[in-house]
């Protein structure tokens, strides 16, 4: 496209993104959206081909449009006015208009569809049951809750699983997630599929995985591979919150991975209720670990595990913890130091809703009471 229109669009339009044309989430009810953090559905794989989606969808043709006339649009209300000049990628459209930044789409057409990503989260096979989940994304929890999901059909994961593969020689990025992408099948047939092994693969993972696991097998032939670990607290708390986990198979595996991989490690955690007292410690842990690319969200849902409703009274500490915590990181380190900024932000915020009947409720799988565990809680 005309330099000057490519320049205009990625340096000084604060709303455009590049994933409306270049990337899709599909997730694990089959249903497609811009990418994770997008808010407007553009359809459904188990009623529309994804093929058709992407060129018709009239909801993406407004967010297109909308992005090429520098309009905020409500699908995206995440990323709005965050620019590549910020040089903080912790809102997803930095993420990717940084990697394609250099690359010839054609985004002046809303109907073009340029597939240089893929978000899978196409399935809800997991092992653990973690506390901030739900049965979409936990086939453990979807039977304990008797919750009927309805999964992408496997005549259409074929034609996805064709669509990337064709493609492949242009992708940017795959991104696993799920579920565990490690336990599931759709995943290794498609990382199996992929000749073109220096396509970069995007995985996050709970790390409770066996060395012979087949996809961590298929994963060992790409050489670009980045690990993103999902972990909330140390040791004990660490397989409360990720119920089902265990801390010593998750040093064991990150072990193996740092000593016998190439791969790229991060860490994602999730700020809330029940680790807001214990995120300095675990950012000190990673920090030691030598792994210092780490993200922190807040935690939303459920809602009354949300940080702003901790303990009152105890919410000086964890401020000032992480206050302290910010003196002494790098000033290179822009990312997580604003992340613990937006922890401070958000534990500020008043009191909404009591914790307690939720915490009661979703570690009624635990044969010890979470207050034991969490004692600032109790």
């Amino acid at each position: 496209m005309d330099p000057k229109k490519k320049y205009q669009l990625f340096k000084q339009n604060e709303n455009f993104c590049v994933c409306p044309w270049t990337n899709a989430q599909i997730y694990t009810n089959g249903d497609v959206k811009t990418c994770s953090v997008g808010r407007h559905l553009l359809g459904n794989v188990n009623d529309t081909d994804l093929k058709e989606i992407l060129s018709k969808s009239d909801t993406l043709k407004r967010i297109r449009s909308n992005m090429l006339n520098d309009t905020p649009d409500a699908n995206c209300v995440v990323c709005q006015h965050r620019t590549i000049d910020d040089n903080d990628f912790n809102y997803l459209k930095d993420h990717y208009n940084y990697k394609i930044v250099k690359e010839d789409v054609n985004y002046e057409d809303v109907g073009n569809f340029d597939l240089r990503f893929i978000d899978l989260h196409w399935s809800n096979i997991c092992n653990l049951r973690c506390v901030m989940c739900h049965p979409e994304q936990s086939s453990l929890i979807a039977k304990d809750e008797n919750f009927i999901t309805t999964p992408v059909d496997q005549k259409n994961i074929k034609k996805i699983r064709k669509m990337i593969v064709e493609k492949q020689d242009q992708l940017k990025e795959i991104y696993l997630s799920g579920g565990e992408p490690f336990y599931i099948p759709y995943n290794f047939t498609l990382l199996e599929e992929i000749k073109n092994k220096e396509v970069p693969i995007r995985v996050n993972t709970n790390m409770h995985w066996q060395k012979n696991n087949r996809v961590f097998k298929a994963l060992l032939k790409f050489q670009n591979v980045q690990l993103t670990m999902s972990v909330d607290a140390l040791n004990e708390k660490f397989g409360y919150i990720r119920n089902g986990a265990d801390w010593d198979t998750f040093k064991k595996n990150l072990e193996f991975i740092k000593t016998n991989t190439n791969f790229g490690i991060r860490v994602n955690t999730i700020f809330s209720v029940i680790n807001a007292i214990d995120i300095c410690n675990l950012i000190k842990y990673f920090y030691e670990q030598n792994i210092k690319d780490i993200t922190i969200n807040l935690c939303t849902t459920p809602s009354p595990i949300d940080a702003k409703n901790y303990p009152k009274n105890k919410k000086t500490k964890v401020i000032q913890d992480m206050l302290d915590l910010i003196k002494t990181l790098p000033p290179e380190d822009v990312n997580l130091i604003g992340n613990l900024k937006n922890c401070i932000d958000r534990i500020q915020l008043d009191n909404e809703q009591p914790y307690v009947d939720c915490l009661d409720n979703i570690t009624r799988k635990h044969q010890e009471n979470w207050r034991s565990v969490f004692k600032d809680l109790a």
